[in-house]
């Protein structure tokens, strides 16, 4: 499914002549790149035709298929909506934004975007499994059975097509239907895979082991990729007492899926029942990295800690199962064996105690929970998380057009920039603030506008030994350059003794002692060069970036002094004074960043820096106000956009923060879309 979206789009749509050449190459380009699978460089080259001509549709049309390949399936439809204003009549729209609105779970929306595009291509195979599937969603089983029979009469020689119907009809309830279905299947197509697995399903429901067993190891024989089938075989292994076999089908099933919960589940009760108890509690370690609230393997896992006379940690375990359900006998009186073990005799008597109460007045207990539920239930609205037993029984559902949202294929590009970005893990961090340097590393993807005319006009005096540029990606010194700059300093020094009244020239050693990390000796110069010249506004950006360095340098180091201080004597006295000195400090430095946008109104790093102090000091409404004011300044900011996001995301308004970390997605930051799949979910 990687480039189906792609291939469908393009292979029933033409472009139409523009105006301009340079445009259509532009496009041209962005759908190559679109093609191969660079969807963040793609994204680029349909900004600049949006950019160039922001009444066409296509570009639109196409950055939406770039941003569903990448996970940003909000932002997608906003710009399929975009797509579809400007030109209500292309269907290729209507079918991404019903794709990505059927990834967001928006069935309703979904179904009826594939509708519209039917209309333009009622024959379209794509659009009606799509439509299809999200009827399915709907429980609308009638309507998903009516699209598929249309298909059917078009392509009876389609034997995939009954494995469809045996899907629907086993949702519809009519198991004998949904047998022959996957029968009629199988005589056409003895080589499915998919055909088998299905059946085997079927039969494992009807409580047929052998049948069961024997079409899933068919599956299996015709290389099977799918590590459900595994995990049923595993388990119809264990019921027929082939226990080495089970762990080998658990062992191949997280070999194709190595977050596979239920494979781990399996295997670690199979290894605790075979006596294998290091492993087993190793493997119900793993579920529980995979998924925190399974109480089932918290309950085995304290069970294993007791057999392994790892008495602590099952109190621990047992703890948390009471804590969640305050009336599970059976925790109260493992903890009570581990007490006992411990040779802690009141405990263990106090939990068994505790376990006897609870069974005693068990009916008034059942009472109260049937109360609790029935309020509970009255507040409870739609779209609560699903819990883990159903995800569970989901596991095996192997719905129509499974493959559709496989975006989990390992990518044969290994620029971290290309193919599926979104699946590459990256940490929760802030960007970091702007500063002045002669040296910055580039990113040919990020689409921020780091030129200002203030640095561009400044430079063009020469007045310093390199041109200035604006970047939060410095570049660390060689020990070669650390010397030159050293060298730098001495010669400005000695002309200092002739010109000490030079703003440039203290503005210029102030440049150069913060390259060298002389931070102190830079504020110095700066102080100096603001005093000659009170309206230099480079002068106050720059000392409140190195304020800023200086401060963070002295908390990060304070704070392990402290630490130190504080295993020999709590001093919260000087703590506090610390804090103290630290606000006032970063007070100082804001009033800098102020008077930068006093004298340059339009300048966005200072508002940008700004933000980011009152982010740290978690004054995070203010940090908002002032990553929107950068924007207003620099309305392609993607910094901005990405911290504000991360911003509303903390505070807790979602849609904001997932729209503006599409934003800076759009603009370059392409490790935003592994967020987007993370947050959005």
């Amino acid at each position: 499914m990687k480039k189906a979206l792609f291939i469908f789009v393009l292979c029933i749509f033409s472009l139409a002549g523009y105006a301009q050449w340079n445009t259509d190459r532009i496009l041209t380009i962005g759908r190559n790149a679109l093609y191969f699978e660079d969807y963040v460089l793609s994204i680029q080259y349909f900004n600049q035709v949006i950019k160039i001509k922001p009444y066409l549709a296509e570009p639109y049309m196409y950055r939406a298929m770039a941003k569903i390949q990448l996970g940003d399936d909000k932002g997608a439809e906003l710009d399929a909506n975009e797509a579809i204003e400007r030109n209500p009549f292309i269907p290729q729209a209507y079918y991404i934004r019903g794709f990505a609105r059927r990834r967001l779970g928006l069935y309703a929306d979904a179904a009826s975007d594939f509708s519209k595009a039917l209309e333009f291509s009622p024959a379209s195979f794509n659009l009606l499994m799509n439509r299809m599937d999200a009827l399915m969603r709907l429980e609308d089983y009638e309507g998903a059975m009516r699209d598929l029979e249309t298909y059917m009469k078009q392509n009876s020689k389609n034997p995939a097509l009954f494995y469809e119907k045996g899907v629907i009809q086993l949702a519809l309830k009519d198991t004998l239907a949904a047998e022959s279905s996957f029968n009629e299947l199988l005589k056409q197509d003895s080589t499915n895979s998919l055909g088998w697995s299905a059946r085997g399903l079927l039969r494992m429901q009807k409580e047929d082991i052998e049948g069961a067993y024997a079409d899933y190891s068919k599956s299996i024989s015709l290389k099977s990729n799918y590590f459900g089938d595994y995990i049923n075989r595993g388990i119809l292994n264990v019921r027929r007492k082939n226990f080495r076999e089970a762990l080998s089908d658990y062992d191949n099933a997280i070999k194709l899926e190595s977050k596979s919960e239920l494979a781990y589940y399996n295997r670690a009760l199979l290894r605790a029942s075979l006596g294998d108890n290091n492993n087993a509690l190793s493997d119900f370690n793993k579920v529980l990295e995979l998924d925190t609230t399974n109480t089932e393997a918290l309950f085995q896992r304290a069970m294993l800690h007791n057999t392994l006379r790892q008495y602590k940690s099952a109190i621990a375990d047992y703890n948390l199962i009471i804590k969640k359900y305050p009336y599970f006998i059976p925790a109260y009186w493992g903890i009570a064996e581990a007490e006992t073990a411990l040779g802690n005799v009141r405990n263990a008597f106090k939990y068994r105690q505790m376990a006897a109460d609870i069974e005693k007045n068990k009916d008034k207990i059942q009472k109260k929970q049937k109360e609790e539920e029935l309020i509970a239930g009255n507040k409870m609205v739609k779209g609560t998380a699903r819990s883990s037993n159903s995800r569970k029984t989901e596991l095996f559902n192997r719905f129509v057009t499974q493959n559709i949202d496989d975006t989990k294929s390992e990518s044969k590009y290994t620029d971290s920039r290309r193919g599926n970005v979104q699946d590459r893990f990256v940490d929760v961090v802030n960007e970091r603030n702007f500063m002045l340097s002669y040296y910055a590393k580039t990113d040919e993807i990020r689409r921020t506008n780091l030129y200002h005319a203030m640095v561009d006009d400044y430079n063009k005096k020469r007045l310093l030994g390199a041109s200035l540029k604006i970047t939060n990606n410095e570049v660390p010194l060689t020990s070669d350059l650390v010397n030159t700059h050293f060298e730098v300093i001495n010669n400005i020094s000695s002309r200092l003794d002739n010109e000490s009244f030079n703003a440039d020239l203290y503005f210029y050693r102030a440049v150069e002692f913060a390259l060298v990390q002389d931070f102190n000796s830079s504020i110095e110069d700066l102080n100096k060069a603001l005093a000659i010249r009170p309206d230099f506004a480079l002068a106050y950006f720059a000392r409140a970036n190195i304020r800023y360095k200086l401060m963070d340098y002295l908390k990060s180091t304070s704070g392990e002094q402290a630490g130190t201080l504080n295993e020999a004597r709590t001093d919260r006295n000087n703590q506090l004074l610390l804090e103290n000195q630290y606000k006032f400090e970063a007070e100082i430095i804001m009033r800098d960043y102020d008077k930068v946008n006093e004298l340059q109104p339009d300048f966005a790093f200072a508002y940008f820096n700004k933000a980011n102090i009152l982010a740290s000091q978690q004054d995070l409404k203010s940090a908002i106000q002032f990553y929107s004011k950068s924007i207003e300044a620099e309305p392609e900011f993607a910094e901005a956009y990405y911290n504000r996001g991360l911003t509303y995301l903390f505070i807790g308004e979602d849609e904001k923060g997932l729209a503006d970390l599409s934003k800076a997605g759009e603009l370059g930051i392409y490790k935003v879309y592994n967020l987007i799949q993370r947050f959005g979910k």
